[in-house]
């Protein structure tokens, strides 16, 4: 096992700076989602860890040693690409060998490569298909075969570019599930690549949210989530009602001409965020805050709905049970707990 850090890296393409001076601490044995949106560094960012870009500025350091200025040969990780890239003309064997293969006798000879390869097959349950050619294979058990040969050399560092991305819905959870599972058992550092929020929380022991080539937020899933730093952390993950606040007077906060307990104090132009789940429609206990809404939308969602409302001229978002009383043009009080809100900088 190994950590990884990463500080000041810098990259350019032409004219176009891709990262800016991104600082990241992966501790031995986590596994790391860099999270965001298309163009905001991230995927650059892992192929500067791989080596393959070189970085303009700043170091990269993986269990200790220096590798930013390594061959990617020689930095003793592996990386499973988007697209798998198993070598149709090679066995599922062959395939899961191939790079023991390339480092010649590092990893023996032919038997005790072989031995490695069946062994890394047994971990993700497809050493009973070593024979069959990738085409053979569905998706899901091509994702696997690209696992095991990124497990098979015993990398101190496993680089994960949306690995799930190709797959079905259903497969897709199946996967994550097993590959969380695969990685704790390995206890090998992972760093995944994604632009799906849900897979980034469920799956990670800590969520590195960039943005313009910038490292946004950093912190476990809970605390992104539950307390992001500014109005893009807020807006990404997951759902979140953001209001314009006019004032904050000591524990109050004024938005339109109601005014709502304030979670914290600030100073300036502000938002009073509140995730769509923590709105009740009604004044249950231990809800300190409320706001008079006009319902707009009512959309039936099976388990769910999801009201659509204007509270103060400003638009809100609210998953309720379906049982809940609120219909276009009505009016309700919406109630939350204030704890349960944050003040953001505008």
């Amino acid at each position: 096992m190994a950590d990884l850090t990463i500080a000041a890296v810098h990259k350019t393409f032409g004219d176009v700076q891709v990262l800016k001076g991104v600082d990241i601490h992966a501790k031995s044995g986590s596994f790391v989602s860099l999270l965001g949106s298309s163009g905001c560094g991230k995927s650059t960012l892992l192929r500067c860890i791989a080596g393959l870009e070189t970085v303009d500025s700043g170091t990269i350091s993986v269990g200790g040693e220096d590798v930013t200025n390594l061959a990617p040969e020689h930095r003793k990780l592996s990386m499973m690409f988007q697209s798998y890239a198993l070598l149709p003309h090679m066995s599922v064997l062959e395939n899961v060998r191939f790079p023991l293969r390339m480092r010649g006798k590092t990893y023996g000879n032919r038997a005790a490569q072989r031995d490695l390869a069946v062994r890394a097959l047994e971990q993700v349950q497809m050493d009973h298909l070593a024979s069959r050619m990738p085409r053979q294979l569905s998706g899901g058990q091509q994702q696997r075969v690209a696992l095991a040969r990124a497990i098979v050399g015993g990398p101190r560092l496993i680089l994960l570019d949306e690995p799930l991305s190709n797959l079905d819905a259903r497969l897709r959870e199946d996967m994550q599930v097993e590959l969380v599972s695969l990685q704790r058992s390995l206890g090998v550092t992972t760093v995944f690549v994604t632009h799906d929020q849900d897979e980034a929380l469920s799956m990670s022991d800590q969520v590195v949210l960039m943005h313009g080539g910038v490292v946004e937020q950093a912190g476990t899933p809970e605390d992104l989530y539950g307390n992001p730093d500014t109005r893009f952390a807020a807006d990404f993950l997951g759902a979140a009602n953001l209001l314009a606040v006019t004032g904050v007077s000591g524990s109050r906060a004024s938005v339109g001409a109601a005014t709502v307990p304030s979670p914290e104090d600030f100073g300036g132009e502000a938002l009073l965020m509140i995730r769509q789940e923590d709105i009740r429609v009604d004044a249950p206990e231990g809800c300190d805050a409320r706001l008079t809404a006009v319902v707009r939308s009512r959309v039936f969602r099976g388990s769910e709905l999801l009201l659509v409302l204007d509270a103060a001229g400003q638009e809100l978002r609210v998953v309720a049970p379906t049982s809940t009383i609120a219909y276009p043009d009505s009016e309700v009080t919406l109630s939350w707990r204030s704890a349960h809100s944050r003040i953001l900088p505008k």
